[in-house]
């Protein structure tokens, strides 16, 4: 079981250039991407989502890419020999219609904006992605590796909420056993108080309890919660994405809760289910972090 919680960066230098690879996540209902490139590698983005895509199911993740060309990378600036040309004509004409005096020299020119340009369409060079795509997986293994250890950390956590949950469903059970026969105590003792022993009918009486016993029954409930924690815990072994089942799961025992509350109202089942909730809520909310 995965986090969807984690940070990785990783670093490749070549003879392109020093690649520069950071990639965070946090959580999110679906898989959301963004990737930030220098301008010169934008045409690469769609390869980074699809790398991502691959290895990462759910989360919302952010890509940085900083790239440092090598100093002595072919081609890495040109001379722009029109550019030159067409200033040293100006500068000739300027010269003579101010009869001007000196020589136009080479740094002059140089001085003079877009003569040096860096050269375009770096991202065609396959060096460049092979760069970027080392860095890229390392740092998405940087990322895995923290994900893991914190989704494990979760399961340890979420396991021994579930042993707690597993307790308050068996005391629930107990306690609902002796809810009928409370009940005819209660009733009994109520009927004794305001009528004779003679002036009422016993099958009456038994006809009520019976009645009562078929609302707050609380057993199908029981057996259905016992299932939801079966299956919570069989997926806490799955190696596959398991955050929105779980998130299902919960949502259902919740609903079984919800219907055990409003059909017992004895003090230790209420506060049994109160505890319960607690610890459902507890579960859910490591559960919106797990991919």
């Amino acid at each position: 079981m995965n986090s969807m919680t984690g940070f990785g960066k990783a670093e490749v230098t070549t003879k392109t250039g020093r690649f520069t690879v950071e990639v965070s996540s946090v959580n999110s209902r679906f898989l959301e991407v963004s990737a930030r490139l220098p301008r010169t590698l934008s045409l690469l983005e769609h390869r980074l989502r699809d790398m991502v895509n691959v290895r990462i199911n759910r989360g919302k993740i952010t890509l940085f890419v900083g790239f440092e060309e090598s100093e002595d990378a072919p081609g890495r600036f040109r001379l722009s020999q029109n550019a030159v040309r067409s200033y040293h004509r100006q500068l000739l004409a300027v010269k003579k219609a101010l009869n001007l005096s000196g020589e136009i020299r080479l740094s002059d020119l140089l001085a003079l904006p877009d003569i040096v340009q860096s050269e375009p369409n770096i991202t065609d060079d396959d060096r460049v992605w092979s760069g970027i795509k080392k860095a890229t997986d390392k740092a998405l293994a940087d990322l895995d590796t923290m994900r893991q250890r914190e989704g494990a950390a979760m399961a340890r956590d979420m396991k021994q909420r579930l042993k707690v949950i597993a307790g308050l469903i068996k005391g629930i059970a107990r306690g609902s056993s002796l809810v009928v026969e409370k009940y005819r105590q209660r009733l009994t003792s109520r009927i004794s108080e305001l009528v004779s022993p003679g002036e009422y009918d016993p099958g009456r009486l038994e006809q009520e309890i019976a009645v009562f016993a078929e609302k707050s029954d609380i057993s199908e409930e029981c057996t259905r919660l016992s299932s939801h924690l079966d299956q919570y815990q069989h997926s806490l072994k799955s190696k596959q994405p398991v955050g929105k089942k779980l998130n299902f799961i919960l949502q259902e025992m919740n609903r079984e809760t919800n219907t055990i509350a409003s059909k017992s109202p004895e003090p230790e089942v209420t506060a049994a289910v109160i505890a319960l909730k607690e610890e459902i809520e507890k579960l859910r909310e490591l559960v919106q972090n797990v991919e």
